[in-house]
This record gives C-alpha cells, structure tokens and sequence, in this order.
C-alpha cells in the first residue's frame, strides 16, 4: 500500500508487551502509526510532524476512561490536531454486558469494549472515511 495513501493513527500505548502487537496489527490493516508511551511523547511526536493523524487511540492502563479522553483532548490541542480528530479509548476491564460494544461518548470521542481484533479494525476503518481530510 503506497504510504501517501495510508492514513495515520496516533498509538498511545505504554503497555511494552501490547504496544508493538497492536502498533503491527494496525500496520497490517493499513496504517500508518506513531507510537507514543503516554500523553507528553504522543504531543512531542506530533506536533509539527509531517504525518498528521487522522485518528488518536488510546489504550486504557490505570486511569478512567474519562481520564483518558481528556489526555486525547489535550493531545489533540497541544498537537495542533484538527478538532474533529476522533479520540478512541480501548477499555481495559468491564463485565461481560459490554463486551463487544462501541459506544460514542461524543462527536468524536469513543469507547470500544472489544470482543475481539476485529472490532477494533473496523470500528477504525468506520471512522477513518468520516473524518479524514479530503484530498
């Protein structure tokens, strides 16, 4: 796939084990992907950078899933994102009532509570044509 034609995500996963399995499942999906350990390397990565992501996703270690869609907000502001950039949080621990869930939170902010890798892949691909910049 030509890589001007990939669309860009911005991996926030700190995770050491999950990170390069995640970052080369997105690969194999047809992304490019910036992998950030946490909010600050996610804004340093980003701004000014020439690969400007059209999705910012997050997997929930230790804080709320509130708490992660705020550092996606601040990510987004201080990255000088486009505002419309979705933020995607990954859930960490939830019962089974949840499970294969997405849930938007708001225009583009979302929760996913995966069932499984393919959830994820199309929930991404789904919102990768709404909010990707037009040629």
């Amino acid at each position: 796939m030509n890589s001007d034609l990939s669309p860009t995500i911005l991996l926030v996963e700190e995770d050491n084990q999950v990170r390069p399995i995640l970052s080369q499942n997105l690969r194999n999906h047809g992304f490019q992907v910036i992998v950030a350990l946490n909010e600050a390397d996610a804004i340093d990565l980003t701004r000014g950078s020439s690969l400007c992501p059209v999705l910012i996703l997050l997997n929930q270690v230790r804080q709320s899933i509130q708490e992660h869609v705020v550092s996606g907000q601040r990510i987004r502001q201080r990255a000088n994102l486009d505002s419309q950039t979705p933020i995607v949080v990954i859930a960490e621990h939830y019962g089974a009532d949840m499970e294969g869930k997405n849930i938007q939170l708001s225009d583009t902010e979302y929760v996913t509570y995966l069932e499984d890798g393919r959830q994820l892949m199309d929930l991404l691909h789904r919102l990768r044509p709404l909010h990707s910049p037009q040629d």
